[in-house]
């Protein structure tokens, strides 16, 4: 018997415009069903303050699409990367469980914005015994709402909320248009209507993701200038902590809306200035008329069907509703199968399921009114775990890693944090200048969390993309956490 092919659904809020994509998964391979791209006016002038705040997304030509999403199609959004801030965060190797929680604690770090008004996704791209490096994803959190919200009264249940950027990423590595060792080490400028996002990909995993905007005047020449600056930037500080990062061919790559300033710049002339700027080659990524059409929306299928789609910015609160209102749906629907079926058998049925309707009602109500604290319960037991973990003779205090953070000039940057035993701590980056190290071991010797003196590595010069930085390692005792001081304070009672 021939199994069902699972469909997805792919809708992308792109610079190209609202782009939707159904596919099909049948055993090992991917079918795209239909795809398509709907225009959408730019978003106005801020000096016209009798438009809208943004552009108007045609949401309801999404409706041929409606029809396989109520059969419980999963649907997948992204979300455009000037819409989203991202982050490479190196945390010490945690379990799966604890990583969301160690973030939430340097969310406020992390954030151009207040925690309140964010949300954030992140996803592992290398892992060892000692480090997970991560790339996090923060947005607008009246953005995500608002894109759900508008999802939500054309007929789709969201389930993940992704990146655009990370979805092209997946078409390509799906369609090809490059070589196998081309596509694990990419550098791609995509001109997006009123920014060029620049894609960096290392051992095929995206390091940095980054959105530049564009000046609406701007000739191919200055373009090419600034894109090229920020690029150069980006690749120093990927291959600060991968120095092995090479990326030998630039690609541009035009998705951009008519009427933008990504629009009227040409990919050849811009691939040729930027070939003058950064002394590598530069060509554009050419793609057919079929594979723009929904491209975006296509590799949001392609991450879901390759269990890829790990970042997932969704904010807690909608799943919640989305949860409540499912459970609300199958109690009517049990309701109705009920009445009809005693509505065949005897017209005295109904009061007893009139009973019954009730009985499912208050149960309803009850397992409402029981969710919120056994939702907070279930919260506050993943922090105790997480705290606990913190104060035990094994883990590090998070005042330390606070510390670290205060301390540290911005010349200097941390890329290894190793502790031994509680009591013990060696730090290793690399910095501007010996000067700047001096100064941060100064601060190191003076401060209360790190007692008992420290010992400075001999230092080394390195050369990293034609820059010049001083590595150095600084071996240092940290303050004991409080269980074990209080294990010594009973022993020398004793």
């Amino acid at each position: 018997m021939k199994s069902k092919a699972l469909h997805r659904i792919g809708i992308a809020f792109s610079a190209a415009g609202l782009e939707v994509a159904e596919t099909a998964h049948d055993g090992g391979r991917l079918r795209i069903v239909r795809s398509e791209t709907f225009a959408v006016a730019a978003a106005p002038a801020n000096g016209d303050k009798a438009a809208p705040a943004g552009p108007a997304w045609p949401v309801e030509k999404l409706k041929p699409f409606r029809p396989a999403a109520a059969r419980g199609v999963p649907v997948s959004v992204g979300l455009r990367s000037a819409d989203v801030f991202c982050r490479l965060v190196t945390l010490p190797t945690a379990t799966d469980s604890e990583l969301r929680p160690m973030l939430e604690m340097q969310l406020e770090n992390l954030s151009p914005l207040p925690t309140e008004q964010v949300v954030f996704g992140f996803e592992v791209i290398r892992k060892t015994e000692k480090q997970t490096d991560l790339l996090v994803a923060i947005a607008r959190r009246d953005v995500a709402v608002e894109r759900l919200e508008l999802l939500r009264q054309a007929g789709f249940a969201v389930e993940t909320l992704d990146l655009d950027a990370l979805a092209l990423l997946d078409f390509l590595w799906h369609e090809k248009p490059l070589r196998d060792k081309e596509l694990a080490g990419l550098a791609l400028v995509i001109l997006e209507g009123e920014t060029a996002t620049l894609l960096l990909v290392h051992d095929n995993q995206p390091h940095s993701i980054m959105a530049v905007p564009l000046a609406g005047d701007a000739s191919v020449e200055d373009a090419a200038a600034q894109i090229g600056g920020e690029l150069h930037l980006a690749q120093t500080a990927v291959q600060a902590s991968q120095p092995e990062a090479v990326w030998p061919v630039v690609r541009v790559l035009q998705r951009s809306g008519e009427g933008t300033p990504g629009a009227r710049l040409d990919p050849k002339a811009l691939a040729a200035a930027l070939a003058g700027q950064l002394g590598v080659a530069c060509e554009p990524l050419e793609l057919s008329e079929k594979q723009r059409a929904g491209l975006g929306a296509v590799g949001l299928c392609v991450r879901v069907a390759s269990g890829r789609a790990r970042m997932n910015l969704v904010p807690a609160e909608y799943l919640a509703e989305r949860r409540r209102l499912a459970r609300k749906r199958q109690f009517k629907l049990a309701a109705i199968a009920l009445a009809a079926l005693y509505g065949l058998i005897i017209a005295g049925a109904v009061a007893a399921f009139a009973w019954q309707f009730n009985q499912l009602g208050a149960l309803e109500a009850e397992a409402d009114d029981l969710k919120t604290p056994y939702d907070r319960a279930v919260a506050l037991q993943a922090d105790l775990r997480v705290l606990q973990e913190y104060v035990s003779n094994r883990s590090v205090p998070l005042e330390i890693f606070a510390e670290l953070h205060k301390l540290k000039p911005d010349a200097v940057c941390l890329t290894e944090i190793h502790f031994t035993d509680g009591e013990q701590a060696s730090l290793s980056g690399y910095a501007s200048s010996a000067s700047v190290v001096s100064e941060f071991e100064s601060k190191l010797q003076k401060s209360s969390y790190f007692p008992g003196g420290t010992a400075l590595s001999p230092l080394t010069n390195q050369k990293v993309a034609g820059n010049v930085v001083v590595r150095f390692t600084i071996q240092c005792k940290i303050k004991k956490a409080p269980k074990h001081e209080a294990a010594e304070r009973r022993r020398r009672q004793r």
